[in-house]
This record gives structure tokens, C-alpha cells and sequence, in this order.
């Protein structure tokens, strides 16, 4: 297990914590997964907002990193899209960007998080952690 990464495995199931982590940078992609992927927590990658749809269409998942500069979508209007999805509405959503978002659109499409690049892998495992730990992996709101 990383440093400083929780055990986020699901003690109700026994099956492993689910991570999509979707950006078109595959380099920092195989990187955020290096860092996320134990055996408690089971990390799929998406480089496009197409895939990352298909992905939530076939797979349980219970943390999206999401970048918001995506070749395809715009991140946030993914995560408008999936907090008015009834079945997607419970994933925990990390927003990923290069500027700073404004606080409007925070409170208007509620991501759980935000991070915003470059960051420090350390913090992001620390987010991810709290995160799927304090909400045992759903979200509450």
C-alpha cells in the first residue's frame, strides 16, 4: 500500500474500492494509478469523456478523478451530467483542473473535491483516502 493511503476496501462486499481516473495525459494517468492501485483499491483509466461514460455504463465505480480539460467534453459538464443521473449521482467526483475554479461553480455542480495542477501525488492519494474512508466509498449528498 502507498504511504499514507488508507485500506479503502469495502468491508460490506469484500471487493476492492473502484477509481476511474479519467485525463488525456496518459503519462500522469499511469501515474495517478501507480499510486492509487492496492490491493483494496482496483483503478481503471480513461483518456476521454466518451470512454469515461462507457466506463460508468459497464463498471462500479466509486471515485472519479476527472480531469476538466478533456479532448472530447468538458469536465464539468460531465459532472453536471452525472450529478442529474440518478444511478451516477452517488460517485464520489475529484475535479482536476488547471485554473482555479470559481466558487459559483463549485457550489453549483458540488464536486466532492477539487485539486488543481500540478499537485502533489502525496496529496491526492491523502484526498482520495478521506474521501472513500469518510463516506465509506458513496456519497451522501
Amino acid at each position: 500500500m502507498p504511504s499514507g493511503m488508507t485500506d479503502m476496501g469495502d468491508p460490506r462486499n469484500n471487493r476492492p474500492r473502484s477509481v476511474l481516473i479519467v485525463d488525456s495525459d496518459a503519462v500522469l494517468s499511469r501515474l495517478m494509478k501507480h499510486n492509487l492501485e492496492d490491493e483494496s483499491t482496483a483503478v481503471t483509466q480513461a483518456g476521454t469523456g466518451l470512454d469515461c461514460m462507457k466506463v460508468l455504463s459497464e463498471k462500479r465505480i466509486d471515485l472519479l478523478l476527472l480531469d476538466t480539460a478533456l479532448p472530447d467534453f468538458n469536465g464539468w459538464g460531465i459532472l453536471s451530467l452525472l450529478r442529474l443521473t440518478a444511478p451516477l449521482r452517488g460517485i464520489l467526483i475529484v475535479m482536476m483542473t488547471t485554473d482555479a475554479p470559481s466558487t459559483a461553480l463549485i457550489q453549483g455542480l458540488k464536486p466532492d473535491d477539487c485539486i488543481q495542477k500540478p499537485f502533489d501525488m502525496r496529496d491526492l492519494v491523502n484526498r482520495v483516502g478521506k474521501l472513500m474512508s469518510s463516506a465509506g466509498g458513496v456519497r451522501v449528498g
